[in-house]
């Protein structure tokens, strides 16, 4: 027996986690932006008090999570996904065989009973199965979002030199050598003991870099400082948090919050560095370690997800462009 339900209160909300977690380490290379790990947090600190979470179970078992939420904005109610704005990949979490359409359906079909005038599927990445959903009831209008650079990253360690430019290797030996003169470098990574000290390094380093540039930067925000604080322990349990330091003479000069789907994929999502040690470009040098670790992990891809940021080129990633449709209810 198959049946779809909707959510539309915190506490289901935040009741459903469980078995929400159950599922998504069930799915195969699940991305972690659809784990509650990532996205209950996300509610707490971003949420509505309007859930609307289709949720789709097959004999009894949660075999599909369309995780969607009112917002009212002055003229417009919108029905948006849950994780917004800091979320790069934005998508249903399905069991193989389970369809998006009807969960869609099902909250449209709700949104409209609401009074939404507008429904904002984004960050839609390729490959989901929500692309090409045509509801009834509802216009549909798909557009291209942002671009998410990615390397496909080779077999082994020696393999990098046929997959990222030339000029950029030569560029890390460069810096590796200087790094080697000066005495060396460490590299951290983030344990249950660690991981709230050194993610406020990452913020300390990502906010100094734009605060010398006079703009505010992604983490000025209250909410999203309290998101990543609330959200990193989470991700650390569930397994899929890669946070990592790089130090020189014992003071963190790079730091770089990344994460795992599956066995196959890492995600940098977020990186700073201490421009008083450009001259050893530390943010390269960890970016490098990491890479050389997802290779001998057996990882095939590294994705520098949103964003068309010089460096992502350098090392050879190449554009996978996110979704974006606007839904309308017809008359």
């Amino acid at each position: 027996m198959t049946g779809i339900i909707l959510l539309d209160s915190d506490a289901a909300l935040l009741a459903l986690a469980p078995e929400w977690e159950a599922l998504w380490r069930r799915v195969p290379g699940a991305s972690p932006f659809a784990a509650p790990a990532w996205l209950v947090p996300w509610w707490r600190h971003f949420g509505t008090g309007a859930p609307r979470v289709a949720i789709q179970r097959t004999d009894g078992r949660l075999s599909g999570v369309l995780p969607l939420y009112r917002l009212d904005e002055p003229g417009v109610r919108k029905l948006l996904p849950i994780g917004a704005g800091t979320t790069d990949h934005l998508d249903a979490l399905l069991e193989a065989g389970v369809a998006p359409g009807p969960l869609l359906q099902a909250a449209l079909d709700h949104a409209r009973a609401d009074g939404v005038d507008v429904c904002d599927l984004i960050e839609v990445p390729p490959g989901s199965a929500l692309r090409g959903v045509a509801p009834a009831g509802w216009s549909a209008d798909w557009s291209e979002g942002q671009p998410c650079p990615v390397l496909t990253l080779p077999a082994t360690v020696a393999g990098l030199a046929d997959a990222v430019p030339a000029n950029t290797l030569r560029k890390l030996r460069m810096n590796r050598n200087r790094a080697a003169r000066a005495g060396g470098f460490t590299i951290e990574t983030a344990g249950p003991d660690t991981v709230q000290a050194l993610l406020s390094e990452l913020v300390r380093l990502h906010q100094a870099r734009w605060t010398a540039q006079g703009e505010p930067g992604s983490l000025a925000a209250p909410a999203v400082l309290g998101f990543h604080y609330d959200a990193a322990p989470a991700l650390l349990r569930a397994g899929v948090l890669r946070l990592q330091a790089l130090r020189i003479d014992g003071a963190v000069a790079a730091a770089c919050y990344a994460l795992l789907a599956g066995r196959e994929r890492i995600l940098f999502y977020l990186s700073g560095f201490d421009t008083g040690q450009s001259f050893v470009s530390p943010g390269s040098l960890l970016l490098a370690a990491m890479l050389e670790e997802a290779i001998a992990e057996g990882r095939r891809e590294a994705n520098f997800l949103r964003g068309r940021e010089e460096y992502k080129y350098a090392w050879g990633g190449l554009d996978r462009v996110n979704g974006a449709c606007r839904l309308i209810p017809l008359a």
